[in-house]
């Protein structure tokens, strides 16, 4: 099995996945050409922004006979998904790289552990989720779930087969990795001594990232925020919901105003100047690139821990002269009650769940 592919169960009993950006030379070089036969070997994962921006991908094949699907990790849901073989609602369009779809055998109704509705005159469990203002609803199924030189990590892998969507991704649908029996870790605990798990997603696209095996979604406390050193003049605590499929951080609305003017004015002195709209950007008032090495950085008081995020965490490059701030107020999200702590603030640490111990771990440039 060559670097592209590996992926196995070490001697520790855990298992390891590699992930990728789209850039990676494990990936097709144009990333509007990524299918089955560049990722052949399920359990690579792929970063790709002409798919989705500023989300990761897995590799998997689910069925019998199996069939490659591409699917967004997501520790902020639990229940994973695929768009069915029959769409007979609505489905969201996909990429050439992101089929077949799946055809599982139907959950039963005698079947036990997963909380959605079940039709008695038909015997089947349905399924409805919604992702802000995305959703996904069908069916329940179960089928053989295999990573990696098609081995088999589990037979009867409970999974939803989606009949009607509003998905904005081309991407096939979505691992689940949240805390709960039927989500895509817990059914792999039978093969597992310990239960945690961690993943560093690279953000330069040479690196290789990676993650290991093993409340439905996962939080931390949030004390503060910090611009270069400077706490910010608000009431920074609030639960973060950690959350590997979204990419901005979105906060509370006095937190972000808050964040938004510091920035604001740490790149004025820096002879930035802001640009208003939906987003918060900057550009050099000179025309000149973006100079990295000057920006501030932003430092997350948690209750036992500090992120310390460079600027490459703090903004995303949209060109050589206009960068944007990689956090955003919840509002915006479409679930005001809600703060996300996205996997941009989060690039390349390694965050290790440990659920059995119900702390965090976060290591700086892992990958």
């Amino acid at each position: 099995m060559d670097a592209c592919s590996e992926s196995r169960q070490r001697k520790d009993g855990a298992f390891h996945f590699p992930v990728f950006h789209r850039k990676h030379p494990c990936v097709d070089e144009d990333p509007s050409t990524i299918h089955a036969a560049s990722v052949s070997d399920a359990g690579t994962v792929i970063g790709n922004d002409k798919i989705h921006q500023g989300k990761y991908f897995m590799a998997i094949r689910l069925g019998t006979p199996a069939v490659f699907n591409l699917v967004t990790i997501d520790t902020g849901s639990t229940l994973s998904w695929v768009n069915c073989k029959r769409c007979r609602i609505r489905c969201h369009e996909q990429a050439a790289r992101s089929w077949p779809q799946a055809g599982p055998s139907p959950l039963r109704h005698a079947d036990n552990g997963v909380p959605y509705g079940c039709v008695d005159e038909t015997d089947t469990c349905l399924y409805g989720l919604r992702y802000g203002s995305q959703y996904s609803a069908g069916k329940l199924g179960r089928d053989r779930l295999a990573l990696g030189d098609n081995y088999t990590i589990v037979d009867d892998f409970v999974f939803g087969c989606s009949e009607d969507d509003m998905f904005y991704g081309l991407e096939a649908g979505v691992i689940g990795l949240g805390d709960k029996r039927y989500s895509f870790f817990n059914q792999m605990a039978r093969l597992t001594t310990y239960n945690a798990f961690a993943y560093c997603f690279p953000g330069d696209h040479r690196a290789e990232g990676g993650y290991g095996r093993r409340q439905h979604v996962y939080s931390v406390l949030l004390l503060g925020i910090a611009v270069d050193g400077k706490p910010l003049e608000v009431d920074g605590r609030q639960i973060l919901v950690v959350d590997s499929g979204t990419d901005d951080t979105f906060v509370s609305s006095s937190v972000f105003y808050a964040l938004a003017e510091a920035i604001a004015s740490a790149m004025q002195d820096k002879a930035y100047y802001r640009e208003y709209g939906r987003k918060v950007c900057f550009r050099p008032a000179g025309g000149e690139p973006v100079n990295w090495r000057s920006l501030p950085t932003v430092q997350m008081q948690l209750l036992r821990a500090t992120l310390e995020l460079p600027p490459e965490n703090v903004f995303h490059q949209q060109s050589t002269d206009r960068i944007c701030l990689a956090f955003q107020s919840n509002d915006a999200a479409g679930v005001p009650d809600v703060q996300i702590l996205g996997n941009k603030a989060l690039r390349p640490f390694r965050v290790v769940y440990d659920l059995q111990k119900m702390t965090f771990g976060f290591q700086a440039r892992a990958c």
